[in-house]
This record gives structure tokens, sequence and C-alpha cells, in this order.
């Protein structure tokens, strides 16, 4: 089921499975973050998850979601990506120390060299985009954009459904 808002550049995606064998490859892929850590979504099993994917080069617009998200739901897990350009070499060193430098050190960025997250969700990350799984690492909802209280609006409502279940 799709619902779309009549807000301005909001649109929630309810869908009741993910339902591609993209993203069951996803759930699975263990990323590493700017410290050489690894995390995936499957490792927050029974947890309901809030990925920020985005690319690279605008991480600074992340912050802001995770913080505001957080305080509301303390309960709430965070799976930060960073996609990769698609075009050029990476350098994997230059981009942790890039990331190091864009987003406060209590926060771990996973680096998706290979933009699975992007390619498998469809996603045009030239701004946050915040996907909301359930406990069994469902897409419950998305939304994309830089924060805003509407989009913060319709995205809490979906998390707080998830949080109560």
């Amino acid at each position: 089921m799709r619902l779309v808002s009549g807000m301005p550049g909001l649109l929630l995606v309810l869908l009741g499975v993910c339902g591609t064998a993209a993203g069951a490859d996803i759930a699975a892929a263990p990323l590493r973050d700017q410290f050489g850590n690894t995390d995936s979504l499957a490792s927050h099993q029974g947890k309901v998850v809030v990925a920020i994917v985005v690319d690279v080069r605008r991480l600074s617009t992340i912050q802001r979601w995770g913080e505001e998200l957080g305080k509301r739901h303390p309960d709430l897990h965070f799976l930060n990506v960073a996609e990769m350009p698609a075009e050029g070499r990476v350098d994997i060193a230059r981009v942790n120390a890039t990331v190091q430098k864009r987003v406060p050190a209590t926060v771990p960025v996973l680096i998706d060299i290979e933009r699975r997250w992007a390619t498998g969700y469809g996603l045009d990350t030239a701004a946050p985009n915040l996907l909301v799984f359930d406990r069994e690492g469902k897409l419950a909802g998305q939304v994309r954009g830089r924060f805003s209280a509407e989009r913060a609006a319709g995205i809490t409502a979906i998390i707080e459904a998830l949080l109560a279940q």
C-alpha cells in the first residue's frame, strides 16, 4: 500500500514486506564504518531501525535527523549509510578521513562503496533518505529530504506505531 501525503516534498511509502531479493541482500551485507567497525541491518533484528542513506558529499544533512528522532525515540536504532559517487575510484582511507571530519565522533557512518542501498532501494542520495524498518527487517516507511517538522511528523507516526508493537 502507498500513502502519498498532501504535504509538499513528503512521500511516505508503507509496505507490508520488503519483497525484493535486493532488500534481503542489503540487510545481510555488513558494511564498515569510518572507524573500521562492521554493522548491518540484519544485526539489528528485533529492533526498529531507521537507516539514513545519503551521498558521502552530503553527510552534514543527516545529523539533525538523528538528533531529533533519537531524542523522541531512545529505543530507536540507527544505521547511517554514506553512498559513494557512482563515478571514479574510491580511496577508502581518504573517505574515512572525510567522514570523520564531517560528522561527530559518536556517529558511526557505514561506507557503501558498491552503492547497494541506493541501487537496491532506488534512492536518489542527493538528499537524505530515511528508511524505517520493522522488527523483522522489513521496510515499513520512507521519506526523502532534509529535516523539516512536516517530514518528521510523518515519519514519527510510522516509528511510534512500530515501537508500540
